[in-house]
C-alpha cells in the first residue's frame, strides 16, 4: 500500500547552494583545487597518442566540469595525484595540459570569428530582403510580399541568436578555457601521501 504524502513534504523547496558545495569541496586559501588522479602519468593521455601530447577526454571532461562551477575571478590549481615522475615528465604533463587549453581557446576563437561573418552575412541578407518586400508590396504583389517579409524576418532573427545566445555562450567557454590555461599544475607523489 503506497504512502501518500502531504502536500507540505512534497512541495518543500530543495535548500542546495552550489556555492557552498564549491567553497567546501573545491576553494582552499582562496584558490580552486581541481584533484586529478592518475594510476599512472601516462593516464592523462589518450590510450593511443604514441608521442604523449593530447589530454585523455576522461580527463579533459572532469576538469572541465569542475571548472564550469568555480567561478570566473578565482584562481585554479590543478593538482595531479600520481606515481613519482622525473622533472621532465612533471613539465611535459604541464605542457600537454596548458597546450589542450590553448588550442580550445583558439577553437572557440575561430569558431566566434565565424560566428561574426554568418551574423554580418544574414544582417545583409535581411535589409536586402526587407528592401525587396517593401518594393514588391507597393508595386508587384502582396502574397510574395508576405513570403519575402517571412524570410528577412528569418535571417534578421537568426543573426540575433547568432549575437545574443551562441556569442554569449562562446564567450563564457571562452573564459573557462581561459582560467584554465592559465591554471597552476601541482603534483602530489604517491609516497607522499602515505
Amino acid at each position: 500500500m503506497e504512502i501518500k504524502r502531504s502536500k507540505k513534504r512534497r512541495n518543500r523547496k530543495i535548500k542546495f547552494s552550489e556555492d557552498e558545495y564549491i567553497e567546501k569541496y573545491y576553494i582552499k586559501d582562496g584558490k580552486a583545487v581541481i584533484p586529478v588522479e592518475l594510476e599512472k602519468p601516462n593516464d592523462l593521455y589518450m590510450e593511443h597518442d604514441y608521442l604523449k601530447r593530447e589530454l585523455s577526454d576522461s580527463v579533459c571532461k572532469y576538469i572541465e566540469e569542475i571548472a564550469y562551477m568555480i567561478p570566473i575571478n578565482t584562481d585554479i590549481i590543478i593538482e595531479i595525484h600520481c606515481p613519482k615522475v622525473s622533472e621532465e615528465m612533471q613539465k611535459k604533463m604541464e605542457n600537454s595540459i596548458k597546450n589542450n587549453y590553448g588550442i580550445e581557446i583558439d577553437d572557440v576563437d575561430y569558431e566566434m570569428m565565424i560566428q561574426n561573418r554568418r551574423a554580418f552575412i544574414l544582417f545583409i541578407i535581411g535589409v536586402i530582403l526587407l528592401s525587396l518586400n517593401i518594393i514588391v508590396d507597393r508595386y508587384i504583389d502582396p502574397i510574395l510580399s508576405n513570403f519575402l517579409c517571412v524570410v528577412w524576418w528569418v535571417a534578421i532573427w537568426d543573426m540575433l541568436e547568432i549575437i545574443t545566445i551562441d556569442k554569449s555562450d562562446n564567450k563564457w567557454q571562452r573564459l573557462n578555457y581561459q582560467q584554465l590555461y592559465e591554471a597552476k599544475t601541482v603534483f602530489v607523489f604517491e609516497e607522499e601521501e602515505q
